[in-house]
């Protein structure tokens, strides 16, 4: 499992004392067999990354990555 966006996106909150903003809204389509889930990482309630995958956990850790990038925030 491949995480290293996610686990980046908390140690950067973590450090700058932001955890308690952080929140997720996630939603699967397609079929039970080949679902796509789309993550929305906010921070305050204001989109900063959006991902997609096949996995729930790998949609979050590509939205972790694009808030990282938003955030102007070097991986």
């Amino acid at each position: 499992m491949n995480n290293e966006g996610t686990v980046a996106l908390n140690n950067h909150l973590q450090a700058t004392d932001q955890v308690a903003a952080l929140s997720w809204s996630d939603s699967k389509s397609g079929p039970d067999h080949a679902p796509v889930w789309t993550s929305i990482c906010k921070l305050d309630g204001v989109e900063v990354g959006r991902g997609t995958g096949p996995l729930k956990h790998a949609a979050r850790d590509a939205a972790a990555r694009q808030a990282l990038q938003t955030l102007g925030v070097a991986t």
